[in-house]
């Protein structure tokens, strides 16, 4: 038994083409928004369409260029144990230093990649820096200091993912715990049995799984049992209001009972002031971060942040970490 859906790109002649090829390329671009949207849908072109295709193409080859020349750099935020504050681990987040537009967020020109072979290559420099900042912050240290990235939809489906994070974990000489990977709902919404057996593969060898902003799309609870997990990240939405929101508390406390329960550790993020933090650990919740406790930082500012009695207070200004 199969079950049909269908997309359709409508595009009309003359207005929107004057030969067959426009008109076909007027559809297409139709067509692919229609997806877009989720798919089991229709759209009718309209020129912005266009413009904002054409737009994603020279977004894609400008980071093809900054790629290559360097542009593109790993920001880290602390991950902390919220009785203590000692620093647990770090999230590692993509910048862009655009010559022209300065420091660019991943909202800006992520989106554009899609299912772009570059977002591939991205995500695999992505996870070797990861790696090495891994080692960085490893070096000479008792307590093991372990460092997150978010995986591409592309990457979750590789079918060499296992190969290349082994790879990446031995030629930077980390012990795998001290790497985490961070994968979405939306990602894991569109995943096949090959890509779960591939994540629990990468598991076994003991990279952590975690499963990020949890509780703000549409995967079930079943997901937490399907996947090999080894981190619930609760999403920043259900902390800022936590003082005030009696759903939003109740929510985050059933994920801080439910994520311990299953022996995951729990990160809230999104933390912002003492009573946010107060309430979470009443409730349980061992772990977060936020600007609370620091924002993303170049990698020399995190090691600083990390380790400041091991760092001059000259470069502790010179980098103006506190």
């Amino acid at each position: 038994e199969l079950e049909l859906g269908a997309s359709l790109g409508i595009a009309m002649g003359p207005l929107h083409g004057t030969d067959a090829d426009e008109l076909l390329a007027s559809a297409d671009f139709a067509l692919y928004c229609a997806k877009a949207a989720g798919g089991r849908s229709y759209r009718f072109f309209d020129a912005s369409m266009r413009s904002e295709s054409q737009a994603k193409r020279d977004m894609r080859d400008d980071l093809r260029r900054a790629m290559r020349q360097g542009e593109l750099e790993l920001y880290y935020q602390p991950q902390v144990e919220l009785a203590s504050r000692r620093i647990v681990g770090f999230e590692a987040l993509i910048r862009w230093n655009h010559p022209l537009h300065g420091l660019l967020l991943p909202g800006r020109f992520l989106p554009s990649l899609e299912q772009s072979s570059l977002a591939t290559e991205i995500g695999w420099w992505t996870l070797d820096e990861a790696c090495r900042m891994a080692a960085l912050l490893n070096a000479d240290r008792q307590a093991p200091c372990k460092v997150a990235v978010n995986l591409f939809a592309l990457q979750f489906r590789a079918p060499n993912l296992r190969d290349r994070v082994i790879e990446a974990v031995e030629r930077h000489g980390i012990p795998p715990g001290c790497l985490e990977l961070e994968v979405t709902e939306e990602v894991t919404l569109n995943d096949d049995e090959a890509s779960l057996q591939t994540l629990k593969s990468i598991r076994d060898i003991g990279v952590g799984v975690a499963f990020d902003d949890f509780g703000t799309g549409y995967a079930s609870l079943s997901s937490l049992q399907r996947y090999p997990l080894t981190t619930l990240k609760i999403d920043r939405g259900f902390i800022r209001d936590i003082q005030t929101s009696a759903s939003d508390a109740a929510i985050a406390r059933a994920l801080v009972a439910m994520s311990s329960e299953m022996g995951l550790d729990t990160i809230a993020e999104g933390i912002e002031t003492e009573a946010q933090a107060a309430v979470l650990l009443a409730m349980g919740c061992v772990q977060g971060q936020g600007y609370l406790y620091g924002r993303p930082a170049p990698a020399k500012d995190a090691l600083a942040h990390d380790r400041p009695s091991q760092v001059p207070d000259e470069a502790l200004r010179a980098t103006g970490t506190h």
